[in-house]
């Protein structure tokens, strides 16, 4: 347990900024249809900016707009990625 923390410790920048970005796109999914109750045109503008981590949730939603679960899995799966991804490139110094 303790390796976890500190990976993500280590790694905190690169968790906010994923965590931030696919929760966006998440809540914009969760918004685009006109029965939604966050449904506004600021929706679309965050389904544009939010495109590569939200892409597969979206057409899914469209596809079948009944299920939230799997679209939210889906984002689960993308944060992961997103997480991943960004600390390769993000390196934090640990303040030891």
């Amino acid at each position: 347990m303790k390796g976890i923390i500190s990976f993500l410790k280590i790694r905190k920048i690169a968790l906010l900024i994923s965590l931030f970005y696919v929760g966006i796109g998440t809540l914009a999914v969760c918004s685009i249809y006109p029965s939604d109750p966050l449904y506004g045109d600021w929706g679309t503008y965050a389904l544009f900016v939010t495109f590569p981590v939200s892409i597969l949730s979206c057409g899914f939603r469209y596809a079948d707009s009944e299920i939230l679960w799997i679209v939210f899995v889906m984002q689960f799966v993308m944060f992961l990625t997103t997480f991943i991804i960004l600390s390769l490139f993000i390196k934090n110094n640990p303040k030891t």
